[in-house]
């Protein structure tokens, strides 16, 4: 019997609100079901006016008892008025706008601080503090900086989310023991029985009813216990008492307009009023765009930031008109807006009416409520914003990490508690500050040491072997992403070391610098000028972005001779050659007679003896082409004195390829002594240049006359094929790893 009276009470009540029903009933005939929009907004609207009516007790408990029905008047045309604004200016649908226990809450630390000297001038001073936070929004809107309210990193917003949950709970624990917003604390005035009223409000907000909106079946609940407690007599907190109504609202701004006198001095008031507001306007703004981030990720729909910012930033400027309860938008009752079948602007319009609906007719209902239902309404909301999980890292890999985002989370919670939400929020901005130039602070994307062979300067194997050998001088630093006053002092710092362990050059690789700002240059400059000859930058030529960054900030010219260079291959040469120079090999450059170049190859004597009148010395001009690519493989060439090029040329939508530079002692065109083929590369003077010129039929000549010395002069030419192959192969296991 029991059940299906309950069945003929709750299935119409579901059937017209729009949750699904288990069967037919076969009895009452069914209600008038809302659907779509106007369900979802609904239900939206009865939760966040419910939790607005404690937004505004909240913001003027500091002003007294006696302010809660006009805090909750003010709270009711906020919500309202940035619904509306939200609506009509946003971009994502459906983007609920409403006040927030984050925002109402710094709103009240602001006001206890400033202790201004009536109620009046308090309402004056939110409404100042909404209007400057309003400000500061649309600026960011209408300079498309709405994204940098978004890059708070992620440990700075656990803190505040976890700080707004604790603050509440703790600001709300007086209320929930019987005593009236802002009542002084005195043992004699606490109801502890109305912790159970306060307590069944929680857990109807954490547990709640299917199908039915929590603030409300949380409140009518309470509300009920609290009649039933008092009928029995039991000692209750108070009830609301008064109805929030326009006509209060209407006395409470009419008051509140002539209270200028009451305010502190212009300069003063400026002190802490501004950056209050610009916390305020961070805090609302962040929230907007998490809203925004949430619906996103529902729908897949990406919707305009900057739009969604301007919404509620006009919504925070009709709060300041209104009385002064700040306003923003949020995450849980869009997405609950959305999961209910609110898919555009119907939802919000709903939802805006609903919150107008309550101040012009729910007054009388308002004043019965017990203000311990609504603390537990407030908490039961806020507890749902506990991200305690991320204060205690899970052991495994990257817990360090997760311990430095722990403390970071930690410091925003104790600053909170100990110096406020404003301060609070102020200390979040710099952490994000410090933790954003920490995070590009390191730009060396890997270093290391003995590039040779990334010069492609082909050497006598001798020489490349000792050279390879004595490659760990030379360190090559990668750098990438911004050079900045945070990351400069980092490659300063690695330089250093590098040359304290023994590095003698270092060769700055700037390819994948995205930009370098004035401190970030000049710590390149000084570095330079300090080791002159041993720190090199590349490539800085007039199409690379480093060339750009360095000329805009005018310390291109600046930089010392020899300092830069236009391609890492070439940085690489100039530190080989040092090293060579260092090591007392005689330089690249350096004249070399043919019998001296011949011995040092290894050829013995009497190869030399027959090999060498075969062999014809020519000179070439600095540009002159002494082998091109196609022709048919003649002669041989040994490099004697100055440095030639090989490489690809140019074809039909490919530009010429250098594929090595020639150093004295090194043969090229030795194809020519194996097998009868075409040139398979251009070989070009890079400077004037003499070589020694060995026909291919000469040397067929010599096998037949003398096989030995053939041999011998075959030999030289593999080992230096076999040195190529080997500093081929470094150079490809050092980019490799």
């Amino acid at each position: 019997m029991r059940g299906s009276s309950r069945s003929a009470f709750v299935r119409p009540l579901l059937n017209w609100w729009g949750a699904p029903a288990d069967g037919g009933d076969g009895g009452a005939p069914a209600m008038p079901r809302l659907t779509g929009g106007a369900r979802a907004g609904l239900d939206a609207g009865l939760s966040v006016a419910a939790q607005s009516l404690t937004h505004g007790m909240i913001v003027f408990a500091p002003l007294g008892a006696g302010m809660a029905p006009f805090g909750m008047a003010a709270a009711l045309a906020a919500s309202a008025a940035v619904g509306l604004m939200v609506a009509l200016l946003g971009s994502s649908r459906p983007l609920i706008g409403t006040t927030s226990s984050s925002t109402a809450l710094l709103a009240a630390a602001f006001l206890a601080a400033s202790h201004v000297a009536t109620p009046e001038a308090g309402v004056l001073l939110a409404m100042l503090l909404a209007f400057g936070a309003g400000l500061a929004m649309l600026a960011l809107a209408f300079t498309g900086q709405a994204r940098l309210a978004g890059m708070i990193p992620s440990p700075v917003t656990v803190g505040l989310m976890n700080s707004i949950v604790v603050l509440a709970v703790f600001s709300q624990l007086p209320v929930a023991l019987g005593l009236a917003p802002g009542q002084k604390l005195a043992w004699a005035l606490l109801h502890p029985a109305s912790l159970i009223v306060a307590g069944l409000a929680v857990v109807l907000m954490l547990r709640p009813l299917p199908g039915l909106p929590p603030p409300m079946v949380a409140l009518t609940s309470a509300t009920l216990l609290h009649q039933a407690l008092a009928a029995v007599g039991v000692e209750l907190g108070p009830v609301v008492g008064a109805s929030p109504s326009p006509a209060e609202l209407l006395a409470g701004l009419e008051s509140a307009w002539t209270a200028w006198d009451h305010l502190p001095d212009a300069g003063p008031l400026l002190g802490y009023l501004l950056p209050a507001a610009l916390s305020l306007a961070a805090l609302a703004a962040l929230e907007g765009l998490t809203a925004g981030a949430a619906l996103r990720e529902n729908t897949g729909r990406r919707g305009d930031p900057g739009r969604d910012l301007m919404g509620t930033g006009a919504g925070m400027l009709a709060c300041a008109v209104l009385g002064g309860v700040p306003a923003g938008a949020s995450a849980s009752a869009s997405v609950a807006s959305l999961r209910g079948g609110g898919q555009g602007r119907l939802a919000m319009l709903t939802r805006a009416l609903v919150a107008l609906l309550a101040l012009l007719v729910a007054g009388p209902a308002i004043a019965l409520l017990p203000y311990a239902a609504l603390s537990g309404v407030l908490v039961g909301a806020v507890v749902h914003l506990l991200q305690w999980r991320s204060l205690v890292p899970a052991s495994g890999p990257g817990l360090a990490r997760r311990l430095a985002d722990a403390g970071v989370a930690l410091t925003v919670i104790g600053s909170t508690i100990w110096l406020g939400l404003v301060a609070a929020v102020g200390i979040g901005a710099v952490l994000s500050v410090v933790i954003f130039t920490a995070s590009m602070a390191p730009a060396i994307r890997k270093h290391s040491r003995n590039p040779v062979g990334r010069s492609r300067v082909r050497r006598p194997a001798a020489v490349e072997a000792m050279l390879r050998a004595a490659g760990e001088r030379i360190e090559l630093i990668e750098l990438e992403g911004a050079i900045f006053f945070g990351s400069a002092d980092n490659i300063v710092v690695h330089a250093e070391a590098a040359r304290a362990a023994g590095a003698e050059v270092m060769i700055l690789d700037l390819s994948r610098v995205s930009r370098i700002d004035t401190s970030g240059g000049k710590r390149l400059l000084e570095l330079c000028c300090a080791m002159p000859g041993r720190v090199v930058l590349c490539p800085l030529h007039e199409t690379s972005r480093a060339h750009d960054e360095l000329a805009a900030l005018g310390l291109l010219a600046r930089l010392p001779e020899g300092a830069t260079f236009p391609s890492l291959a070439a940085a690489v040469e100039a530190a080989e050659e040092f090293v060579l120079k260092r090591a007392g090999v005689i330089q690249a450059r350096e004249c070399r007679e043919a019998r001296q170049m011949l011995e040092e190859l290894g050829l013995p004597p009497t190869a030399m003896a027959a090999t060498l009148p075969l062999m014809q010395e020519q000179r070439f001009a600095e540009g002159e082409t002494i082998i091109r690519h196609g022709d048919a493989a003649d002669a041989a060439y040994l490099l004697l004195e100055g440095q030639a090029i090989a490489s690809l040329p140019a074809t039909e939508g490919r530009q010429a390829t250098r594929l090595a530079v020639l150093a004295p002692g090194v043969f090229f065109g030795e194809a020519a002594l194996l097998r009868g083929t075409r040139r398979s590369a251009d070989i070009t003077a890079r400077t004037a240049l003499r070589c020694l010129r060995l026909p291919a039929a000469q040397m067929r000549a010599l096998r037949a006359r003398d096989p030995d010395a053939a041999w011998e002069l075959m030999v030289c030419i593999a080992a230096q094929l076999a040195s190529n192959v080997a500093a081929a192969n470094a150079t490809i296991d050092r980019l490799e790893g």
